[in-house]
C-alpha cells in the first residue's frame, strides 16, 4: 500500500481520544491498571504498561504507534471486540503525518518533546485532532470542531436547574399515573435525566426528593420505594457515563432493560416482604389474574412487576432521552454518543 493511502498516526490517535471522551473519560492510570488486569487474567507474565506510557499512546504528533497497546486501551474502553482487530490494525500501518513530524521536530529542538499531562487531561473532547469516523458509535460528520467548540461542562447554576427540573418532572408523572390510573410509574424520568447528564450520585438525591415528596401523593410507602428509584438512578448514570451504553441507541435500549429488571429485583421483595404482594396500584391487576390461573403469590408479583416495570422503563427512558440529547447539544456529557447527542442530525433535508 502507498503512503499516501496510509493512515496517519494523528488520524487513529484522534478517534482514540474521541473513544476516551465517550466512554466518560477514564484516567488514564485506570486504563493503565485495567490492561494489567486484562493481561494477568490472560496468563500473561508481562507487567502492565506505566501510566505515562498509556498517556503517550493519546499525544498527537506521535511518529508511530504500539498497535498492540492500542488494542488494549480500545478493549478497556468499552470497544466492541469484532473493531479491535481494526484498531490494531489501524495503528500498526499507521504513518507520521508532515506536519506531526514537523512539530516534533520543534518541540524537540526547545527541549522538550512530552506534552504536560495536565493540559492533556483538560483539552476538550471536541477539540481533539480529527481523524476517520470511530467504528463505535459515532456518525461521520455528526460533531465538526466548531460545533464541539460551542458545548462546554456544565456549571453550578445548570447543575442545580437540572437536579430541580428532574424533581418536579418526576412528581409530576407520579401525579398523573395516579389521576388517571395508570399501569404505570412515570416516577423516574427525571431520574434518568440527571443521573445521565450531572452524575449517577446527583440522580440518587432526585430520587430521594421524589419519593420523600411522593408521600402526599400515594402514601407512606412511597418511602419504602425510593430504594427502588435509587437503583435506577445507579445504572442509568453509571451505565451511561462509565460504560458507555448511551453511546448507540442499541446500547441505550440494552441499559432501559438493564434498569427495568434491576428495580424489578428491589420491588418485588418489597412487595412481598412489607405489603403482601400490592400497595393498590393500577398494575397490580395483572397479579390477581396470575393468581387466578394458579399461580403462587411470589411468582405472580414477580411477573407483574416486570411486565409493569418493562414498559414503564422503556417509555421512561426514551422520554428522558429527548432532554438528555437536547442539553447535549449544547453541553458536554461523558458518554453520550454523537448519534443520541443530536438525533436529527442525520436526517435528510426537508424530513419532517
Amino acid at each position: 500500500m502507498a503512503d499516501a493511502d496510509r493512515e496517519t498516526c494523528d488520524a487513529v490517535v484522534a478517534d482514540l481520544r474521541r473513544l476516551r471522551a465517550e466512554s466518560g473519560s477514564r484516567p488514564f492510570a485506570e486504563i493503565a491498571s485495567r490492561i494489567q488486569a486484562n493481561r494477568r487474567s490472560a496468563g500473561s507474565d508481562a507487567s502492565g504498561p506505566a501510566r505515562t506510557t498509556v498517556f503517550e499512546a493519546f499525544r498527537p504528533g506521535r511518529s508511530r504507534l504500539d498497535a498492540r497497546l492500542i488494542g488494549e486501551i480500545v478493549e478497556v474502553l468499552g470497544a466492541p471486540p469484532a473493531t479491535i482487530p481494526e484498531w490494531v490494525a489501524r495503528a500498526g500501518s499507521a504513518i507520521p503525518s508532515a506536519h506531526a513530524e514537523l512539530a516534533v521536530q520543534g518541540t524537540r529542538a526547545e527541549g522538550s518533546d512530552a506534552v504536560p499531562a495536565e493540559a492533556e487531561e483538560s483539552q476538550p473532547a471536541g477539540e481533539q485532532l480529527s481523524g476517520r469516523p470511530l467504528a463505535v458509535g459515532t456518525a461521520p460528520g455528526t460533531q465538526t470542531s466548531s460545533d464541539a467548540r460551542t458545548r462546554r461542562q456544565l456549571g453550578p447554576r445548570q447543575i442545580i436547574l437540572v437536579i430541580s427540573a428532574s424533581i418536579l418532572l418526576n412528581l409530576a408523572g407520579h401525579l398523573i399515573v395516579n389521576f388517571l390510573r395508570l399501569p404505570l410509574f412515570f416516577d423516574m424520568i427525571g431520574t434518568a435525566v440527571t443521573a445521565i447528564v450531572v452524575g449517577p450520585w446527583a440522580g440518587v438525591v432526585v430520587a430521594i426528593v421524589t419519593n420523600t415528596g411522593g408521600v402526599w401523593l400515594s402514601g407512606p410507602h412511597s418511602i419504602w420505594f425510593s430504594l427502588v428509584n435509587l437503583v435506577g438512578a445507579l445504572v442509568w448514570g453509571y451505565g451511561a457515563r462509565r460504560f458507555g451504553m448511551a453511546s448507540t441507541l442499541p446500547r441505550y435500549f440494552i441499559l432501559t432493560i438493564l434498569v427495568a429488571l434491576s428495580c424489578s429485583a428491589v420491588a418485588v421483595p418489597i412487595l412481598l416482604s412489607l405489603f403482601h404482594g400490592g400497595v393498590g396500584h393500577a398494575g397490580e391487576s395483572i397479579v390477581w389474574t396470575l393468581q387466578m390461573l394458579g399461580q403462587p403469590q411470589g411468582l405472580a408479583v414477580l411477573g407483574s412487576n416486570l411486565v409493569n416495570s418493562l414498559a414503564d422503563k422503556l417509555i421512561t427512558g426514551f422520554v428522558a432521552l429527548v432532554a438528555v440529547s437536547s442539553i447535549a447539544a449544547r453541553w458536554v456529557i461523558p458518554g453520550i454518543g454523537d448519534r443520541l447527542r443530536r438525533p436529527l442530525a442525520d436526517a435528510p433535508e426537508g424530513a419532517a
